[in-house]
């Protein structure tokens, strides 16, 4: 009979045999992924990067993904200070309008200034992070809800001062100056330009922020397996801890401030030259939203995390702007969750083919009995789609039942969700899915700005409730 070792994790123990005991694309991808470096998956990633533009001609394709690169290089920035070193910073957006209106006065005739694109970006690479040790130096006693109160006031101040500079009284001068352009921001940015090449297509900057978060991604990596990166790593775990073992956690703290405020700057710098101006609307809280979601969605502390996160966030809400795709992505998506989530398959199997039976019988009966209640079927080009609208009877008041049915369908999953046995529980899943297919067909394919908010909440409540550490986070193992 085998015995506990006393201070050893078995599970953590036994990652090894899991990983050999492992078969197709999951040992695949294990072994893979310790065979080849950091370095080699980053060539990787911008080779299969750069295929975006020869694949497809698609301006709006190749700026999607051109803000993803862009996001996850201010992901990557925030996760220095949240996902490693533990500081709730709610004002890190702040440091990418400074880089954003940086840019502005060092490369546009609103200050008659226009440095070569390599000296801007460096200094404001340096002005973010002195702006880091500025916010960092007062908040050093500061944790937890503090210091998020701390931060979010500069970064709402940032907001309002960028929005109001436009009258400041300046010693010498008999005229107010505009600091700022106030809501009317400041226009015609000089485009980045480097050895002689102009950016000035959307397929250029994509590949300038393609490369670029290859590269920052790689020495974030390095500042993570070097020494600073583990004792930012136990700062996050216990500070009191840390400090008791003669880490200089002050010095930590401002050397993250630091950090993350200068990745902020620079992806902000890029922003501006991108969009060709700088805008007071374009820092506000929303921007602050979606970046924590792509930390906790990928999982904080991780950068595999931050890419995809960057990847879901990003990409969904503007896919579900083309109907057809998001319906096929949707249904897809319901499949490969139910699927994932019942055991065994079978199940799974039984259960999409009732609904299919459910949704025939329900639609001979309520068409054969008032046909004049309900609307032809309409082609969308997509054969999946078209196909669950032939299924589907969508009533000619659809927009009054759909808001009826969405109201019901959460009462359905809260009361299936409440059913503890598994037979009962599938039954209480046929009519169910039916009404999500109902409520999506309904109202939430047709209003995508309300659906992409409610993917996100969606998708953040569900991930809390089953994996709390994100996607890719790691699980940690405490002893209580």
């Amino acid at each position: 009979m085998s015995r506990d070792k006393i201070g050893i994790d078995q599970w953590v123990e036994q990652y090894d045999q899991r990983v050999t005991r492992a078969r197709g694309i999951q040992r695949f991808i294990d072994q893979t992924s310790k065979r080849l470096p950091v370095w080699g998956w980053l060539i990787v990633m911008v080779l299969v990067g750069a295929l975006l533009p020869v694949v497809t001609a698609n301006t709006f394709a190749i700026r999607v993904a051109g803000n993803i690169a862009l996001m996850g290089i201010l992901a990557l920035g925030l996760n220095v200070v949240v996902g490693y070193a533990g500081m709730l910073d709610l004002g890190f957006i702040a440091f990418y309008g400074i880089g954003a209106y940086a840019y502005a006065y060092l490369s546009s005739d609103f200050t008659g200034i226009h440095l070569p694109t390599w000296l801007s970006l460096l200094l404001i690479i340096v002005i973010s992070a002195l702006f880091g040790l500025l916010l960092g130096s007062p908040s050093l006693r500061l944790i937890g809800d503090y210091l998020a109160i701390v931060t979010l006031g500069f970064g709402q101040m940032f907001v309002q001062l960028t929005t109001s500079l436009t009258r400041v009284e300046l010693p010498g001068r008999a005229e107010p100056v505009d600091l700022t352009g106030g809501p009317n921001g400041i226009v015609n940015l000089d485009p980045l330009s480097f050895f002689g090449l102009q950016a000035t297509t959307v397929v250029h900057y994509y590949l300038i922020l393609l490369v670029v978060l290859a590269l920052s991604t790689l020495i974030i990596y390095h500042l993570y397996q070097s020494r600073v990166g583990r004792a930012w790593r136990a700062l996050r775990e216990d500070e009191l801890a840390a400090e008791a073992m003669g880490m200089p956690t002050r010095r930590l703290k401002l050397q993250a401030f630091a950090i993350g405020a200068a990745f902020a700057g620079f992806s902000g710098a890029l922003f501006a030259a991108w969009q060709g101006s700088v805008f007071p609307g374009n820092f506000d809280t929303t921007l602050l939203i979606t970046i924590y979601a792509i930390l906790v969605l990928g999982g904080l502390g991780s950068l595999r995390g931050v890419l995809l996160g960057a990847l879901i966030m990003i990409a969904v809400p503007d896919i579900l702007r083309n109907a057809p795709l998001a319906g096929t992505l949707f249904y897809i998506g319901v499949v490969v969750t139910l699927f994932s989530m019942i055991k065994p398959r079978w199940q799974a199997v039984a259960l999409v083919l009732a609904t299919v039976v459910f949704g025939v019988i329900l639609r001979a009966v309520l068409v054969g009995a008032n046909p004049e209640a309900f609307e032809a079927v309409k082609a969308t080009g997509a054969w999946l789609n078209d196909a669950v609208r032939g299924w589907l009877p969508i009533p000619t008041n659809a927009v009054d039942i759909g808001n009826a049915a969405f109201a019901l369908l959460i009462v359905m999953v809260l009361v299936v969700s409440r059913i503890k046995n598994p037979i009962w529980r599938l039954v209480g899943l046929v009519p169910t899915l039916y009404t999500l297919v109902f409520v999506w067909e309904t109202r939430l394919s047709v209003e995508p700005s309300v659906t992409r908010l409610l993917f996100v909440g969606v998708l953040l409540i569900v991930l809390m409730v089953y994996r709390p550490n994100g996607l890719l986070g790691q699980r940690r193992v405490e002893i209580v």
